[in-house]
């Protein structure tokens, strides 16, 4: 397990640097917090630049899986669904790579099962969120690219 720091830096015309830090493994998110406002203290000192955006991305091993036969980047679906922002959004969620079981012959994809297990992990008061920290509220329907 590895982590990597990745930086953006911009300048007094709006223009942006990114920079990509290696960081030593640590086992506290708080370890690694301090040791990332040691480097932005430290970076301050040396730099004019403006530091507008800092993101830590912690490789994570064990959870991996193997592509299934015929499986394809090229083939991926989407579900539309009501956001839960005031006033209400409407918003998709992309799935890549997507099953051809789970999907109808109509290029629908029922929001049932393994789908259903996935979907649930972006509504409201669950683990993940989409674009601005926001989750699904509702859902539409669900459909290949194709």
């Amino acid at each position: 397990m590895g982590a990597n720091l990745h930086i953006t830096l911009e300048d007094t015309k709006g223009r942006q640097t990114k920079r990509t830090i290696g960081m030593a493994t640590e086992t506290l998110l708080a370890t690694y917090e301090t040791n990332i406002t040691a480097f932005s203290a430290a970076l301050e000192a040396i730099t004019d630049l403006a530091l507008v955006k800092v993101v830590l991305a912690i490789d994570i091993t064990g959870d991996e899986f193997v592509a299934t036969a015929g499986a394809s980047v090229d083939i991926g679906g989407k579900f539309s669904g009501w956001l839960d922002t005031v006033p209400t959004r409407k918003a998709s969620l992309g799935l890549p790579g997507i099953k051809d079981a789970l999907s109808g012959d109509d290029g629908s994809i029922p929001n049932t099962g393994a789908m259903a297990t996935y979907t649930a992990l972006f509504e409201t008061a669950a683990t993940l969120t989409v674009s601005h920290g926001e989750q699904f509220d509702s859902w539409i329907k669900g459909t290949l690219d194709r």
